[in-house]
């Protein structure tokens, strides 16, 4: 991949987000960025309760434990129930959706949509550990892996009677997105499986309840 798509996408989206549960920023700087399936692997979760986890919609967090690394809840994915899934996806099943999405970590790429996902009703009466990263850093380290979506490819519910509509197409590489659709108008960003040294392109690490900034945790 030449610089210069590369060099333009850190310009438009100098900074990336991530909203975690709070108290991971420790796990973090530990393990890294952790897909739901890379996480099942670290707490060496085996069927069936891995099959159920990574192919079906999950309501609420799953919390799991292990006997070295503790405790660890994997998200709930609340606005993409089946039914509504269904109605978006092109040629593929919710199951082959979850299945997709759970083998990636995701990042937001402006923090507008961190906000709303942050003021989000099952989230805004619960603390949050928010991580910044240095953008151009970040991607220089992982590009193989990375890919870009314009959508937020977790929330199926229709908006103003109107579904979205997703596929495996929705998801390309900087480069690929910059020949094509150009830059702009992205919304998230994703690393296939896991980013293990995460922690060294974060700028910093903060606490939020809602929409609101409660304290800095860790600067650079």
């Amino acid at each position: 991949m030449s610089a210069d798509p590369l060099d333009r996408f850190s310009k438009r989206y100098p900074r990336l987000y991530h909203m975690a549960e709070a108290g991971s920023w420790t796990s973090v700087r530990e393990h890294g960025l952790l897909s739901t399936t890379a996480l099942l692997d670290l707490f060496e979760i085996d069927r069936p309760e891995r099959r159920e986890i990574e192919t079906q919609w999950r309501p609420e967090g799953v919390p799991i434990s292990h006997p070295i690394h503790g405790t660890a809840v994997i998200r709930d994915q609340w606005p993409m129930p089946p039914e509504h899934l269904a109605n978006g996806l092109d040629d593929i099943s919710p199951r082959q959706w979850y299945e997709f999405l759970n083998r990636r970590t995701f990042l937001w790429l402006a923090e507008q949509r961190l906000k709303r996902m942050l003021n989000a009703a099952p989230y805004r009466d619960a603390a949050h550990d928010v991580l910044t990263l240095d953008t151009r850093s970040f991607v220089g380290e992982y590009l193989e892996r990375i890919t870009v979506c314009p959508i937020n490819s977790g929330f199926a519910m229709p908006m103003f009677g109107k579904v979205t509509k997703r596929s495996f197409e929705s998801f390309q590489s900087i480069e690929q997105r910059a020949s094509t659709g150009g830059l702009g108008g992205l919304a998230e960003l994703t690393v296939e499986y896991a980013a293990p040294d995460a922690w060294r392109f974060v700028t910093s690490v903060e606490s939020w309840r809602g929409k609101a900034r409660q304290r800095i945790i860790w600067q650079r």
